[in-house]
């Protein structure tokens, strides 16, 4: 009877060592109490036999046991080993996002756009200029920026030293942004360069010690949750397609795509249009969803995933999901997402929108 009493006690061990594994300590005296109500009742009595005294003696120890715990903070389950991994690869994604955006030539330091007239367009802090560029120490006349047609060139004002790549100069043809790597002009600490923009010739100028920057605070990331990572298979063309893409100013140009990645979330089929050339080993998503202007960005985020591999498929990590440049300037000239991107659920996923001092 005793060996009886002592192979029940010990199955009562295995069961509370499964409840203990997973954290439920707190549910154990309970359980006892259910099981072993005699034991547990101030004026009952267990029978005084072999296996009742057997049974008892093993028993208590293990309810002291219990006892003991159950008076210390219950942990939860370590996280999975994989999770763990991928958790800390999407922080350091984020983190080097956040590096990459903290530096001078960043969106943060954008403090002006302006569009070039045709002829002479008179710079510098003088309201009556063309181009009117903010700063307490800034020059009235810095110069005329000269356009001709999709040309532009630059008469430096007496006095105002202008580098040109770091070079001082006093005039010169300006490279664009659409032909390569544009001329960059500097003076203190405002530098600018000639963009293209559809059919408008503009000048963007960045301010290295713009409030912005110099405040700047990192972006935040919703939980990262690896269930937003999520399986794709690309749908491709018998003939290369383009998407329209507008931006944020009206104008229109097309985009390469390679097809349609089609994916499921909780049940749900789902389609994005990807924008790359032929070759690319990554495609740029541009995607809106129900979170816009509510946790994200009002007009939506950008993507970038792997290409699909030679059978079809890649995946979509939400988690990587960021914010396209006017999150952060006004004068940014962002992409938006085409129709077809329009996602109609809330994508919980990637990075939160950010809130400027200026409030933008």
């Amino acid at each position: 009877m005793e060996h009886f009493a002592l192979n029940r006690a010990f199955d009562e061990i295995n069961v509370l060592s499964n409840f203990l594994a997973i954290g439920h300590i707190c549910f154990l005296k309970l359980i006892a109490r259910i099981v072993y109500p005699d034991y547990f009742r101030p004026t009952g009595k267990l029978e005084n036999t072999t296996e009742s005294r057997a049974f008892m003696r093993v028993h208590s120890s293990i309810l002291a046991i219990v006892v003991f715990i159950t008076s210390c903070a219950t942990s939860p389950p370590a996280a999975d080993v994989k999770d763990s991994e991928y958790v800390k690869a999407i922080e350091s994604w984020h983190q080097t996002r956040n590096e990459r955006l903290n530096q001078p030539t960043g969106w943060l330091t954008l403090s002006g756009l302006f569009w070039l007239e045709e002829g002479d367009n008179r710079f510098g802090s003088n309201n009556e200029n063309q181009l009117v560029f903010p700063g307490e120490d800034v020059p009235g006349i810095m110069g005329v920026l000269h356009l001709i047609g999709e040309s532009v060139s630059i008469s430096v004002a007496d006095g105002i030293q202008i580098f040109i790549n770091d070079t001082l100069r006093v005039s010169d043809d300006l490279r664009k942004d659409s032909d390569g790597d544009p001329d960059i002009l500097t003076w203190n600490n405002l530098s600018w360069y000639i963009i293209k923009r559809g059919d408008r010739i503009g000048v963007r100028l960045r301010d290295s010690q713009h409030p912005n920057f110099i405040n700047f605070k990192p972006t935040k990331l919703f939980p990262i949750d690896s269930n937003w990572k999520i399986t794709a298979r690309l749908e491709t063309f018998d003939t290369v397609r383009t998407v329209d893409i507008v931006n944020v100013l009206g104008d229109t140009s097309p985009g390469s795509t390679p097809g349609i990645l089609h994916f499921d979330i909780n049940d749900q089929s789902f389609t994005l249009t990807p924008l790359a050339d032929p070759g690319d080993k990554n495609y740029f998503i541009i995607f809106g969803d129900a979170t816009n202007g509510l946790s994200t960005y009002g007009a939506g985020r950008f993507l970038v995933i792997p290409a699909a591999d030679e059978t079809g498929n890649t995946y979509i990590d939400f988690n990587k999901s960021y914010n396209m440049p006017c999150a952060f300037s006004p004068y940014a000239t962002c992409p938006l997402p085409p129709e077809e991107n329009q996602l109609p659920i809330a994508v919980e996923a990637g990075e939160l929108d950010y809130l400027l001092d200026s409030g933008h």
